[in-house]
């Protein structure tokens, strides 16, 4: 049915009604909004702006137009007066809006919003939404209803959030959303406070996350902070920090040693509580703690409670360790060692000694072991029991094995180029140097290279390697691929199974010296009776390391035992005795 003339009036009054409602509702909180054609490129009426103190103003004269005026130039002179050129070059639409609007309309927009920082007449910067509505009037010319909007409120509340959640991953742990170290280290040179330093971890964390998950030791992470958090007065000049893995920092702002202890000590009794929550074995921690005060430096404070709590971990009756003047000079002398690897590489203070394996039927020297020493100025500096725990824990230990590998691989060549008979020289290597994933290729490169048989340089691998290492198989499968011989060293002193006996071909067992001591005790002489026989059934050659007296002697050879190393038979000595034990 056709509309009459009055429902056609009708109909249109209600069109203009709601157009008039949907405009008041853009520019409701529009700063400045006006009316241009397109395809005129024509601004009839004057523009007014609102400014910030609520004045009403000319848009066009604020730039040196009057209406009517060049949509076109209106918009270059804006651009061109009061934005930022760099910024406005990454944008066509401020320089060639008209047509950019209308290709705009063309391809089916009709709504087209643009924001941007703008510096007004008084130097001030806003942040302007720029939003142009796209129609055709009635003789099918494109116009544009163009709508601005002051949104600096808003930008800087966004601003903010942004800055905020910048904050958040830059100084906030994701576990504990306490402190990470960055925003401890930050906090206490604020503060400029004495105090006290608390280094703090956990007991085999890593068999946790190994046994329980990741999950269960992220919530055992939390419950540990939570209880820091009761504990110290985080409100009163305490603060603290998860650093990573299971390590924590503390701030205590109280260097009073009977209140720092009772505060430790109510942290451990909380443990508990913990452990049944989680339906863990008993957590427990360890507690390091160093003075500090503006003066000295954190990573200096730190590192000082790191060595006070590695030295708790060595007490039988206590979980806390103070920082004393002796852990300074003992960290003094650590580092003065540390600090002169390089130039006792570079110097050839690291000596290659000898120490024999014979076989206690024939008395024949069937082969050795390499040891080091660190001998300067023609006496010996340090014991090995000293500087290679340090080289590990500072990382200088792979290049301390691989430096002493090639030695022993040169010296072997050297010999046997002279014509000498030569016997395997057995090389330990370090758990740490396991670790590295190039390892196999690089001890198969230097023994290449240096043309020696790798049979005549087994490489001497902890027991307790296997336990902590979960790459362990795979690694010694692919020693023994390469065509290495691998001797498990300190065999009884850790915690093989069965299993990885009957999985890690070994070729060589050596006996630690904490069985060979049992010797003289039944259960002890029993036991190495049965390992002996064990190894026999699987093939596999028995040698026992630290061999004394006559009695160990006579009981390892009657035992079976096929080689013995030992002061009974020779203590280590330097190459040019063992030349003349080689004779």
């Amino acid at each position: 049915m056709e509309q009459t003339d009055k429902e056609k009036i009708a109909s249109l009054e209600r069109s203009l009604f709601y157009e008039s409602q949907y405009r008041s509702a853009i520019i409701s909180d529009a700063i400045c909004h006006y009316d241009a054609n397109l395809t005129k490129d024509l601004i009839e009426k004057e523009i007014f702006y609102k400014s910030e103190e609520g004045s009403i103003n000319s848009s066009l004269k604020l730039v040196g137009l009057s209406a009517p005026c060049k949509f076109s130039e209106f918009i270059n002179k804006w651009v061109t007066s009061y934005i930022n050129p760099e910024y406005a070059n990454k944008y066509e639409v401020f320089y060639n809006t008209k047509d950019f609007l209308i290709n705009s309309y063309n391809q089916g927009n009709r709504d087209y919003t643009i924001e941007y920082w703008y510096t007004n007449a008084k130097g001030k910067e806003l942040f302007l939404s720029q939003r142009f509505l796209l129609t055709k009037n009635e003789v099918g010319d494109i116009c544009t209803l163009a709508v601005l909007t002051n949104t600096t409120h808003a930008k800087r509340i966004e601003a903010q959030h942004h800055k905020d959640e910048l904050e958040k991953h830059a100084y906030y742990d994701p576990i504990t959303n306490g402190y990470n170290y960055i925003k401890f280290k930050k906090e206490l040179l604020n503060a400029k406070t004495p105090g006290s330093i608390i280094s703090i971890d956990i007991h085999a964390f890593k068999l946790i996350n190994t046994t329980f998950g990741i999950g269960i030791g992220d919530k055992v992470i939390k419950a540990i902070w939570d209880r820091i958090e009761e504990v110290f007065d985080f409100t009163n000049g305490d603060f603290a920090a998860h650093i990573n893995a299971d390590d924590f920092i503390v701030f205590c702002s109280s260097e009073d040693k009977d209140e720092i202890i009772t505060k430790i000590k109510s942290i451990s009794y909380s443990l508990n509580l913990i452990s049944a929550e989680l339906s863990l074995p008993q957590v427990k921690l360890y507690f390091g703690i160093s003075s500090w005060n503006p003066e000295k430096t954190i990573e200096l404070s730190y590192s000082e409670a790191v060595t006070a709590k590695n030295n708790a971990k060595k007490l039988q009756d206590s979980d806390y360790a103070f920082f004393e003047k002796e852990d300074m000079d003992r960290l003094v002398w650590e580092e003065n060692i540390i600090e002169n690897f390089e130039n006792a590489m570079a110097q050839n203070e690291f000596h290659v000694w000898y120490q024999p394996k014979y076989n206690p039927e024939t008395h024949e020297m069937i082969g050795a072991e390499a040891l080091v020493r660190w001998i300067k100025n023609g006496q010996f500096f340090v014991s090995p029991g000293e500087f290679i725990p340090l080289f590990e824990n500072s990382g200088l230990i792979r290049n301390f094995d691989q430096y002493i590998f090639r030695t022993v691989c040169m010296q072997q060549k050297k010999w046997q180029d002279e014509g000498k008979k030569i016997i395997p020289v057995s090389i330990n290597l370090s758990p740490i140097s396991l670790y590295y994933k190039d390892i196999i290729n690089i001890y198969s490169h230097i023994a290449e290279s240096v043309g020696i048989d790798k049979k005549f340089v087994p490489i001497e691998i902890t027991e307790t390697a296997a336990v902590t290492n979960s790459k362990f198989k795979e690694i010694t499968d692919g020693f023994i691929n390469a065509g290495f011989v691998l001797h498990m060293d300190d065999f009884g002193s850790g915690y093989s199974s069965l299993s990885t006996l009957n999985t890690i071909h070994f070729s060589a067992w050596k006996l630690d010296k904490s069985l060979i001591d049992s010797i003289g005790n039944y259960n002890g002489e029993r036991l190495i009776h049965h390992i002996i026989q064990l190894a026999k059934e699987l093939g596999i050659h028995i040698t026992a390391e630290g061999v004394e007296t006559i009695e160990q002697n006579n009981f390892l050879t009657e035992t079976g035992c096929e080689s013995i190393q030992g002061y009974y038979y020779s203590k280590p000595v330097d190459i040019t005795s063992f030349e003349k034990l080689m004779i």
